[in-house]
């Protein structure tokens, strides 16, 4: 799979994760994006990478 296709891949489970706290697309693709940006300046394994995703997502839903 190319790296396009994965992170499509990738984004589709969290948008249905996404659906559970009620996260908007936007706010979602903000937060993939940020951590990706991060993760590869870091160089942290994707399921790191993931993980933190997740979590940011959980927070972003709990608000401020």
């Amino acid at each position: 799979m190319i790296r396009s296709e994965c992170a499509a891949a990738e984004l589709r489970g969290l948008l249905g994760f996404a659906r559970g706290p009620g996260l908007d697309e936007a706010t979602v693709r903000e937060i993939y994006e940020t951590v990706g940006e991060q993760a590869a300046v870091a160089g942290v394994s994707d399921d790191d990478r993931m993980a933190e995703v997740r979590k940011r997502m959980l927070a972003a839903a709990r608000g401020p």
